[in-house]
């Protein structure tokens, strides 16, 4: 598996890049957002990308995502039925990472269908498979080290993933004991 790719950009299109990977004479063409081909157009930029792999009939193609949150949602729209490869990179040109996250959980079926090719039952099938199971960068960067505990105990009360780190980074500070990060959490929660 090919899991990231570091190197220089030979040639863009509207939704790939064409990159020299440093050391190697070779040139991989990786289909990346409408807003990632755009920023690196310009032949010579270098640029890292974490990539995913998919095979078809029609040979192997390579996805390429910016960062680790775009990847996560690749792979969960993947996990939907009707929606491939292709189209889950579509959605991700259209709502960016952290809108697509937002709109996941706050059930905003108008912002997905705003891509082509989602209608409003595949919006909502989106939203019910995948409600509450994405989070954000900033939410996770905003965890303070130690909180797994109580991430796991939130769980254990029928929280979903992302609330529980959600309500976790919202009201957790370093320091606090495992049972004072419990009731911020809840505390943060039950305001919502």
């Amino acid at each position: 598996m090919i899991s990231q790719v570091t190197g220089t950009v030979i040639r863009a299109g509207e939704d790939w890049l064409e990159i020299q990977p440093r050391g190697l004479g070779i040139g991989l063409r990786i289909f990346v957002t409408e807003g990632a081909a755009t920023r690196y157009a310009s032949p010579g930029v270098e640029v890292t990308l974490h990539t995913r792999i998919h095979t078809s009939d029609e040979g192997p193609s390579l996805f390429g995502f910016e960062n680790r949150t775009e990847v996560d949602a690749y792979e969960a729209l993947k996990t939907v039925s009707g929606v491939g490869p292709r189209m889950a990179l579509r959605v991700l040109s259209a709502l960016p990472a952290g809108r697509l996250i937002s709109a996941l959980n706050s059930g905003d079926a108008k912002a997905l269908q705003s891509v082509s090719g989602i209608g409003a039952r595949t919006a909502e099938r989106l939203i019910v498979e995948l409600k509450g199971k994405l989070v954000g960068d900033d939410t996770i960067q905003a965890i303070p080290d130690g909180a797994d505990e109580a991430i796991e105990a939130l769980l254990a009360l029928g929280y979903s993933r992302a609330e529980a780190m959600e309500g976790t980074a919202a009201s957790a500070k370093p320091g606090m004991t495992v049972e004072q990060q419990i009731s911020a959490a809840l505390t943060a929660l039950a305001k919502r």
